[in-house]
Parts: structure tokens; sequence; C-alpha cells
């Protein structure tokens, strides 16, 4: 499969009391490489980090960093990812200690330049996990709505064309320490 993976690491983690959530140790194993390895291999992989930086290069072909300052949220750290690639891209948060099978085949499928491809599972629209053929018009897009005071994923798609990519099971990431 020809794509670029983009790995979102750059949070606060606040809700895990400000660590940083890829590198929490799951079974002896760093929470993002439990995300790699679920995933089939990547042309190349871009990790989105404000922290760690150096730890993080050895999983990734490239660690890049917001280009706003402060914590500026998941959708600047997708900004500074889409201004170093092209073309078919993944983009998962790095809180997926179990991804759905198939996922990367899933989101990646029927790309269009002119749509994102969203992760929708029973619950609800899953906003960080998407495929886009990654251009300078959505890095254009995004840094419009950042520079005009949006924040959210959800306040993004509200602002661009998106398809819903169903998936029958809910998405389980890690907002919280793991029960021991």
């Amino acid at each position: 499969m020809d794509y670029t993976l983009i790995i979102l690491a750059g949070g606060r983690g606040l809700r895990m009391g400000g660590v940083d959530k890829g590198l929490v140790d799951i079974d002896g194993h760093p929470l993002i490489e439990h995300l790699l390895l679920a995933l089939p291999p990547a042309r190349h992989c871009i990790i989105s980090a404000n922290r760690n930086l150096q730890r993080y290069q050895q999983w990734a072909d490239q660690v890049v960093s917001d280009q706003r300052d402060g914590f500026a949220g998941p959708m600047a750290g997708l900004e500074a990812a889409l201004a170093v690639t092209e073309g078919p891209c993944l983009c998962l948060p790095c809180d997926l200690p179990h991804p759905p099978a198939r996922l990367a085949e899933r989101l990646l499928h029927g790309l269009r330049p002119d749509a994102v491809n969203v992760l929708q599972d029973p619950q609800r629209v899953q906003p960080l996990c998407l495929g886009l053929i990654a251009s300078p018009d959505w890095c254009r897009t995004l840094t419009d709505y950042l520079d005009n005071g949006g924040h959210s994923a959800h306040g993004w798609l509200e602002r661009v064309a998106w398809q819903a990519v169903p998936f029958d099971q809910p998405l389980e990431n890690l907002n919280h320490w793991p029960d021991t």
C-alpha cells in the first residue's frame, strides 16, 4: 500500500496527568509502537510531536512540531505534517492501542482530491482518523481555519467536504490510564 502515515502525538495528555500519550507503556511497548505494528507499512511515516522529538524519531522518517505557539491542538499537528508531504495520507491519533482491522485500507479507499475520508464508528464520527490526498490546497484550508481561530477537528470538518467511512465497532482510544 503506497501511503504516508501521519501520527498525531503532539498533545498535552491532560486527561492522563500530562504524560506524552504516544510513549505510555502498555504491555512493555510504547502506545505508538502498538499502533505502528497494527498498520500496513507506509511509504513514509511522519509523527507530529511537540516534546520527546528525538525519542519519536526512532519510529518516523520525519518528526514535525506545530508551527504555532503552545500546544495548539491536533489540527495544528496535521497542519505541520501536511506542510511536508503530498499524496495519499492516513492520519491517526497516537492513542489507538487496537485500531480496527483494515483501518488503513478502508480510510484510503476511494480517496478524492476534494474530500476527506473520516472514520465513523457506531457512536460518532472520529475526526482525527482521516484519509486524504495531501496537497497545498488542504494545507491552505487548514491554515486558514486555524488562523481564523478554529481549533477543533469537528469544526474543520464542518468547513470541508468529507465522506464517512463506517466501521461497525466503537473505536478504542487511550484517554485515561488503563486498568491494571
